[in-house]
């Protein structure tokens, strides 16, 4: 089985660097200004063309508009857009034709019937990506090490590839595999130090335990 990691909430140059030499597929990174992990344009300009062909640059955006996202477009090397916002899924086609861009669609999971929402994007999106619902002035909040319970969705039928994010680290995630099916794991507070500042012993223990490099 081969298993993809994203490290999100890279703030500078020396951990795109580390993330990428220790194997992440996906770097993301926060263009939220309430984030404790933002980065502006500019800072992202320089760093997404640091993100060599091995890796995925992602930007991950709240309720952009239009015109953000052309200025995004025009200036950074972005592979992926994900939305963490409370975007609706005609939104989401609008952005979907008007960046032409893989999206990825971020849903708080609370409780069961929160999977329902889950059928209500794939059609628009390239990727899921499931997140403890934890909400800020309407806003999905990433980024707070929560968990969600992941026996909800535990042989969920998804259409769509998908990532689990939520409070993941390297002492949880081979249950978190077990238990969800996930093959496609997110981490941000896991592998920090502090908000912003990765730790290399982290993201790399993190890396090897999903790649079975440790027990």
């Amino acid at each position: 089985m081969k298993y993809l990691v994203k490290i999100c909430g890279i703030t500078s140059e020396k951990d795109v660097k580390a993330a990428q030499q220790l194997g992440a597929n996906f770097i993301g990174f926060v263009l939220v200004q309430k984030s404790k992990r933002f980065v502006d344009l500019k800072k992202l300009e320089s760093l997404s063309m640091m993100i060599s062909k091995s890796s995925r640059s992602v930007a991950l955006l709240a309720d952009p508009s239009d015109d953000f996202l052309k200025r995004l477009l025009m200036t950074c090397k972005v592979d992926y857009i994900q939305l963490h916002g409370e975007e609706s899924p005609k939104r989401v086609d609008e952005i979907a034709s008007l960046t032409k861009t893989p999206l990825i669609k971020a849903i708080g999971v609370e409780k069961e019937s929160d999977l329902l929402n889950i059928r209500n994007y794939e059609n628009s999106v390239d990727y899921m990506l499931l997140d403890s619902k934890v909400k800020e002035n309407g806003r999905l909040k990433g980024g707070r090490g929560i968990s969600f319970n992941w026996n909800i969705i535990k042989g969920f039928n998804f259409n769509k590839p998908w990532f689990l994010a939520g409070g993941l680290n390297a002492n949880n995630v081979i249950d978190a595999i077990k238990i969800t099916g996930a093959t496609m794991l997110d981490v941000s507070t896991g592998v920090e130090n502090e908000p912003g500042k990765k730790s290399i012993e982290k993201m790399k223990n993190f890396i090897g335990r999903v790649n079975g490099e440790f027990i």
